[in-house]
């Protein structure tokens, strides 16, 4: 029999990759196949066997050749490829989205003795984590919470934050969104302020970091002082934890002590 082409063993890899043929698969890479990838570098067809397999579950994975360019080296070819999939599992660190997904990818393909034996890739993936990531809706929904509290928009709250939240702060620890509304009117029963957005940005895969100023008018009793209509202002730095983007968890780290010395609240 005749030993195939390297490009003909590259298409009956890509026909089997796309029906999940591993049997054909095993057929046309060698058993000391070697893929040097960015991130995930893979020695032995055992190894690759595993990740085509994790790829296709978690993205049903398919691949559509673009192009195929042939060497000066009779072995070796290069592929651009398309691939294209649902995101139906864990991947680059962001939950399932089923979103439906598409990447490309530039491939060196060396063969030897009638099997695929090596592979240089270059994957998309900054594109691909773009598609997967949640950071886009947790930022939304973040930047939600903070217009809802500028414009007293309380009970518009609730469907930004899950049933389980839980605030973290070293002033108060409530266990309920209820609570925490009830604080934040009475904050602005009192002060009078509103939120300026510093900064906002994504810590991956489920969290949102913000820095706000705070600015108002001491207007009603706070701290036990009675108001004078002073200006204060003060900073906060908090962390917000989301599941399906709503706010499940939050710590903060606010200039508290700077607040009660513009009041001329007594420290300790």
């Amino acid at each position: 029999m005749p030993t195939p082409e390297p490009t003909e063993l590259y298409r009956r890899f890509l026909d089997a990759l796309n029906a999940s043929d591993y049997e054909e698969i095993a057929r046309v890479i060698g058993p000391d196949f070697t893929d040097h990838h960015p991130g995930f570098d893979i020695q032995g067809f055992d190894s690759y066997l595993e990740a085509l397999r994790g790829a296709h579950l978690t993205f049903e994975l398919r691949g559509e050749l673009e192009e195929l360019l042939l060497t000066e080296a009779a072995d070796t070819f290069v592929t651009r490829v398309k691939l294209t999939g649902t995101h139906l599992g864990e991947a680059l660190g962001f939950p399932a989205t089923g979103r439906k997904v598409e990447w490309s990818t530039t491939e060196i393909w060396r063969a030897e003795n009638g099997q695929l034996v090596e592979r240089w890739a270059q994957d998309d993936l900054l594109g691909l984590r773009e598609q997967v990531s949640t950071d886009a809706a947790n930022l939304a929904t973040v930047q939600a919470v903070s217009d809802a509290v500028n414009e007293r928009r309380y009970d518009d709250l609730d469907a930004l934050f899950g049933p389980t939240f839980r605030d973290n702060n070293p002033a108060w620890d409530v266990s309920s969104l209820d609570e925490l509304k009830v604080i934040i009117k009475a904050a602005h029963d009192a002060l009078d302020f509103t939120v300026g957005l510093d900064a906002l940005y994504p810590a991956s895969p489920d969290k949102v970091i913000m820095h706000i100023t705070f600015r108002g008018k001491h207007v009603a009793p706070f701290f036990g002082q009675e108001p004078d209509g002073r200006e204060v202002s003060w900073t906060s730095l908090e962390v917000y934890r989301l599941e399906d983007a709503k706010v499940v968890e939050r710590w903060v780290q606010a200039d508290t002590a700077g607040l009660m010395r513009q009041l001329d609240v007594p420290l300790p």
